[in-house]
């Protein structure tokens, strides 16, 4: 890691720090009011982080050779089926490579499957030219089916088609494997390309993943905006924030009293329209109960005339007689005095007060705190404002410091870019093509033993004619034999050259795909090694050894940790990093920044660095002043005191209401009258009584509807004010007494204990406030957790570089040497039936049963019968 890095590196884990001692600050500022119940504040939303899209480089598809490689690697692990000893890796990163020697039977062991194919690599190297050569000089010499002689025989025909159906099947095999090598050694070119679209696509989202970092970052110090905004707006309407609760804190001992004064003041007006009701009714009810007094003794009189006229001894006039006297008044409504003094002093206050505006001023006195509360916290608004000011300030700076340093990174990204493609473009590139025309002629000489037996096989197939001898076979039949034996030929000339390559290439690749391909994909190499505690029991360095004793330095418990964060307790692991970053997710959880120290300073220290929002401070010194308000003034109370004087209260409520339920008269008058008519049809008939009787009976009904119906409703209104004035009044003076010492309580409460109740909900508030930075900095946690600095590049890379050396490049160099080692596999083979095959396609000199007698030689020529001797044979015999 270079300086520029380490310093970037450090700068920003030190921002990202700082944030996170905001996040710990409003979870731990102020322990001793932890605890208080606080009002939920309104739920803030900070929104998403922003989000950039990256270059995919963990793309990979086989092209159709994902069944190959999957055989290749199964070949591989046949040849190594051993785990890998990472033991023998820790012991040579620490210095102690001699003790793998130690135990040479685990060694050889473990290396048996490559030794034993390097063997037979080398066996067939050294020991197929030599074959080859022997086998020349033994065709050359008439051995080794070099002599043009064949036997016919009746199973030659069956020999010669199995011969065609193996050296085909060998072929096709042949050609497979070399169709695969080619494919592979196309691939190879791919792996060149991808490397550059690899390397473009990493630098190009580590720029990506700095800037949007670093856009993040920027987002997260803009949403502190969010977070004062809310709090400003709670600190301009303090009023109904703050002032509201202290005076909800009040009610219970101060507001309690003013409503009890404001119902007080309002039973005044009230008790003043009940006191004219009653005085109204009851000088109606005086008059009208006079008038019908005096109606009442005439209708008696007049009754008793009547009576007068019928039978002294008649049961009925008897019975009418007795039951006169209840055409008489109710109740002695004169005997009522009248409330003419009691009206008089209500009227008295009405008017020396204004009671409204005394009902209006006590309850403004009380329901007025809120905006009491706002005038005294002008200042505190003033400095709490200027404090989230001034922190929004040190986040701007802090997020600022970052920008030179993202440039940095971006430049330096661009310059390693740069040099990587350069560096691809100029040597890599460029040497790819002659390593892909090497590829290519390798396969091509695979090719040519390809061609040469299928073209054998065609020329030997087409032109073969089982009628011909062996000495009468075909040009194309002998030429399908050449071509079979070319094909030989060429194995022979080649075969130790591919299996020299294959052998190299095998010890190359094989080892880096078991000991480096397979534990990078598994990442079983890290929780192997750099993630146990200890790995190391040697120091990185001798600057790590102590000088004084001698010996080494102890090594540290988690390399990552200390290579990284300085801090080897930190338990950071490579493969848990990267199991995080495959999530996406942020840098606290990836570099476990939580526990980060820097420079020996951990989280709690560097809170100093940075201005707290200490709103609780701030609120603390909030003191609103009470002395002033006053729940009574001098004229309410003088008002009070007069009203409990007036004498209302003394009003005898008991009389008025028994005089009203007596009612105006004794008797229903209507029930009266018809039982004057029922008693005058129980008279004898002919009696002159019936008609008086009957005629004193309508009368009656006349005084019913004359004079007592319209009494009626002064009655009844006359009894309703005077159960509403009993209600009211009944304990005025007791009442207004307490009411009196409520509000002198009340008063001497909220100047003594106004400014403790302030104080107190002024924490409370101060809560609520702290609440929104609690979710602000609650939301920074998740966000650190979850998705600020979502490590997915840095899988991405990871992930890139091992499909880049792993699948593009290694498994297609294994394709290409397992493809190459196939066809010589069958080299064998196909040299075997094509030297057998080509037996039966080529023209033979001589064949066996046909020329062990030459019948040429029976003819005898004429000129020499005379002899009986055979002649000469002809010269063409003899070539």
């Amino acid at each position: 890691m270079s300086v520029d890095t380490r310093n970037l590196f450090r700068t920003f884990c030190f921002i990202i720090t700082l944030l996170l001692g905001l996040a710990a600050a409003q979870t731990t500022n102020n322990p001793g009011t932890k605890q208080q119940t606080t009002r939920d504040p309104s739920q803030l939303d900070f929104g998403s982080l922003p989000q950039v899209e990256y270059v995919t480089t963990t793309d990979y598809s086989a092209g159709g050779l994902d069944g190959y490689y999957k055989l290749m690697s199964g070949f591989l692990s046949l040849v190594s089926p051993r785990d890998v000893k990472y033991e023998w890796i820790e012991l040579a990163m620490q210095g102690r490579a001699q003790e793998i020697y130690k135990e040479p039977t685990k060694v050889v062991l473990y290396s048996l499957g490559w030794a034993i194919c390097a063997a037979i690599g080398i066996l067939f190297i050294v020991i197929m030219p030599i074959v080859g050569l022997c086998f020349c000089c033994c065709r050359c010499c008439g051995n080794c089916g070099g002599k043009m002689q064949q036997t016919v025989r009746d199973s030659m025909v069956c020999k010669r088609r199995v011969f065609e159906v193996f050296l085909f099947v060998v072929t096709i095999l042949i050609a497979v494997g070399m169709v695969f090598a080619f494919l592979c050694n196309d691939a190879l070119s791919t792996s060149v390309t991808q490397a550059n679209t690899t390397i473009s696509g990493t630098f190009q989202n580590v720029r990506k993943y700095f800037n949007n970092t670093k856009t993040q970052l920027d987002y997260i110090v803009d949403q502190y905006d969010t977070m004062s905004g809310a709090v400003n707006y709670d600190l301009d309407n303090i009023d109904q924030t703050l002032g509201v609760a202290v005076r909800e804190r009040l009610r219970p001992e101060v507001g309690t009293a003013v409503n009890q004064l404001v119902d007080m003041i309002n039973t005044v007006e009230p008790t003043k329209m009940a006191l004219l009701e009653v005085q109204r009714a009851l000088g109606q009810l005086q008059t009208g109960a006079q008038d019908l007094n005096s109606a009442l003794a005439d209708q008696r009189t007049t009754l008793n005339n009547t009576l007068n006229f019928c039978d002294p001894t008649d049961s009925v006039c008897v019975n009418l007689r007795n039951e006169v006297n209840q055409l008489s008044p109710g109740g002695d409504f004169s005997a009522l005095t009248d409330v003419n003094t009691e009206l008089d002093a209500v009227n008295t206050l009405l008017s020396s007060y204004d009671i409204p505006a005394i009902a209006d001023m006590a309850n403004s006195a009380f329901e007025g705190i809120p905006n009491r509360v706002q005038n005294y916290s002008t200042d505190v608004v003033a400095d709490v404002k200027k404090l989230l000011a001034d922190n929004k300030d040190v986040f701007a700076n802090l997020s600022a410091s970052l920008d030179g340093q993202v440039k940095v990174i971006a430049n330096n990204t661009e310059v390693y870019q740069d040099v990587a493609t350069q560096y691809l473009m100029k040597f890599v590139v460029p040497n790819n093509m002659y390593r892909w025309y090497a590829g290519l002629g390798l396969c091509c000489l695979v090719l040519l033993v390809v061609v040469f037996n299928l073209l054998g096989l065609i020329f030997g197939l087409c032109s073969y004619n089982s009628d011909h001898t062996p000495t009468t076979r075909t040009c194309g039949s002998t030429t399908g034999g050449n071509l079979l034996m070319s094909s030989v030929g060429f194995a022979f000339l080649f075969c130790w050259l591919l299996m020299l390559l294959v052998t190299i290439f095998f010890l190359v690749g094989s080892p880096m795909e078991r000991f480096v391909c397979r534990p990078l994909e598994t990442q079983e190499i890290f929780a192997e090694t750099i993630d146990k505690p200890y790995f190391l029991k040697t120091p990185l360095s001798s600057n790590n050894n102590d000088t004084q004793s001698g010996t080494p330095a102890p090594s540290p418990k988690y390399l990552l940790g200390q290579l990284l964060l300085q801090d080897d307790q930190i338990p950071l692991k490579a493969g848990d990093i990267l199991r995080n970053c495959s999530d996406n997710k942020g840098l606290l959880a990836v570099l476990q920044l939580d526990r980060y120290s820097f420079g020996g300073t951990d989280t709690s220290d560097l809170l100093d660095q940075i201005n707290n929002i200490n709103i609780d401070d701030q609120l603390d010194t909030l003191d609103v002043d009470f002395s002033t308000v006053k729940v009574l003034d001098q004229d309410t109370r003088d008002s009070m005191t007069d009203f409990r004087d007036s004498g209302v209260s003394n009003i005898d409520f008991d009389a008025y209401l028994a005089e009203v339920n007596k009612g105006l008269t004794q008797v229903d008058l209507p029930t009266y009258a018809q039982g004057l008519r029922t008693a005058a049809d129980n008279f004898q008939e002919g009696s002159n009584v019936i008609n008086g009787v009957r005629n004193n009976a309508d009368r009656i009904d006349q005084l019913q509807t004359t004079k007592v119906v319209p009494l009626l409703d002064d009655v009844d209104k006359l009894k309703t004010n005077i159960q509403q004035l009993k209600r009211t009044v009944s304990d005025l003076q007791t009442s207004i007494d307490a009411l009196l010492a409520s509000a002198q309580n009340a008063e001497t409460y909220l100047q003594t204990q106004g400014g403790d109740a302030v104080k107190d909900e002024a924490k409370t508030y101060a809560n609520q406030l702290l609440g929104y930075a609690q979710q602000y900095a609650d939301w920074i946690m998740v966000r650190f957790n979850e998705d600020f600095g979502g490590c997915k590049p840095v899988s991405d890379a990871y992930q890139s570089v091992v499909l880049l050396l792993c699948s593009y490049f290694l498994d297609a160099f294994n394709g290409f040497w397992f493809g190459l080692g196939w066809c010589l596999l069958f080299y064998v083979p196909s040299m075997i039936f094509g030297v057998k095959l080509a037996k039966h396609y080529r023209r033979m000199d001589y064949e066996t049963g046909y020329d062990d007698y030459d019948y040429r030689y029976e003819n005898v020529p004429m000129s020499n019968m005379d002899r009986k001797q055979p002649s000469a044979p002809p010269a063409w015999h003899s070539e």
